[in-house]
């Protein structure tokens, strides 16, 4: 996929560069595919997809502190709540308590000797579907995401276009004038092979959830030295999800599964405060990817030359139109129209929670 080193947003390079109708090749920075250029006349630079990538992870992270919820699944940790039954963490539409969790797996058969190349592996790998599949380029940690997957008998056939298997040491400090060259026979040289790329299955590893810190306690009788920083393990069941109220319940983990116990700890007291671990997050919210755009347009520092669409597009959400509203000016996304916008959207979507603050 399109790669930045500098962020890496859930709004994907590769979706943004679909939803705003960019060639695959040119801005991935390869010339010469005789793919339709869509109103660009040139490949990008890795400048430039840095500044997207950059200004689309701002925009995600701006919306999420009003939505108080994620637009997609994040693997997040709670420190330091103060331990209360039930609790309500900090991001809401939780999935479940847990950790990222990543099994490397081996494929069973590839070509990279065409366009698109393939990745075949078994979907026994993969128990929670396709959304499990990670692909990263090896050397640089990176994720290239795939075109599509294809179910042939009892195994996944995973589809990634060559434009998408640049090296990223060719990628690095590329200019417009540094494009990469089309080879249909696409050489070590410069393509990416099976060799340097690790897949993994990407899942929730519920192993880990809580962790329950038990202090001093001078009220209780029984308290001493032994109590102080006293940590124990939870687990975490979901009362509801959408606002992520949970209950956190000392138990231990063993064989696949949790055991509640209840512990003899001090005498007499609960604990202080507790750790959660957790994924949460969701893009199940009409209109999500727009109002990530067009904030993330605002944040752009250049339009990219040479794609005339695109370069109006941009300019579009960030007009500044001569007589503003009241409103418009205390917009705290600022008053351009794709600021705006996006803030409409927020505050049609707002969690519950975020009212109540």
């Amino acid at each position: 996929m399109a790669r930045a080193i500098s962020a890496q947003p859930y709004l994907s390079l590769d979706r943004y560069r679909l939803l705003m109708n960019l060639p695959l090749c040119l801005f991935n920075g390869v010339e010469g595919s005789d793919e339709p250029f869509s109103g660009c006349d040139h490949c990008w630079s890795q400048w430039e997809r840095e500044m997207v990538a950059r200004a689309l992870a701002r925009a995600e992270d701006t919306l999420a502190s009003y939505l108080n919820f994620y637009l997609g699944p994040r693997f997040l940790i709670d420190y330091d709540l103060l331990w209360t039954d039930p609790l309500t963490l900090r991001w809401g539409h939780i999935i479940g308590g847990g950790i990222q969790g990543l099994t490397e797996v081996t494929a069973t058969g590839s070509d990279f000797t065409t366009d698109p190349a393939t990745i075949t592996v078994n979907m026994s790998d993969f128990p929670g579907g396709t959304s499990e599949i990670l692909i990263e380029e090896t050397t640089s940690g990176l994720e290239i995401v795939p075109d599509f997957i294809n179910i042939v008998g009892t195994t996944y056939i995973i589809n990634i276009n060559q434009c998408k298997l640049i090296e990223w040491e060719h990628l690095v400090g590329q200019t417009t004038a540094t494009c990469i060259e089309y080879d249909p026979t696409f050489p070590d040289a410069t393509w990416l092979r099976l060799a340097e790329l690790t897949i993994y299955r990407e899942y929730l590893d519920t192993s880990s959830q809580a962790t329950v810190t038990f202090g001093p306690s001078c009220a209780c009788i029984y308290a001493g030295a032994a109590c102080a920083g006293s940590d124990y393990t939870g687990c975490v069941y979901v009362i509801n999800e959408e606002i992520s109220k949970v209950r956190v319940s000392l138990a231990d983990y063993a064989a696949g599964a949790w055991t509640c116990t209840c512990p003899i700890l001090c005498g007499c007291y609960v604990g202080d405060k507790v750790i959660v671990r957790y994924r949460a997050g969701t893009t199940n919210v009409p209109g999500w990817e727009d109002a990530v755009m067009q904030l993330a347009h605002t944040y752009m520092i250049v339009e990219p030359c040479g794609c005339t669409l695109f370069k109006l597009m941009v300019q579009q959400d960030k007009n500044v139109p001569s007589v503003l509203t009241a409103e418009r000016i205390n917009c705290p996304f600022g008053t351009s129209d794709g600021a705006w916008a996006a803030w409409i959207w927020v505050t049609n979507h707002m969690h519950g929670k975020a009212i109540m603050l």
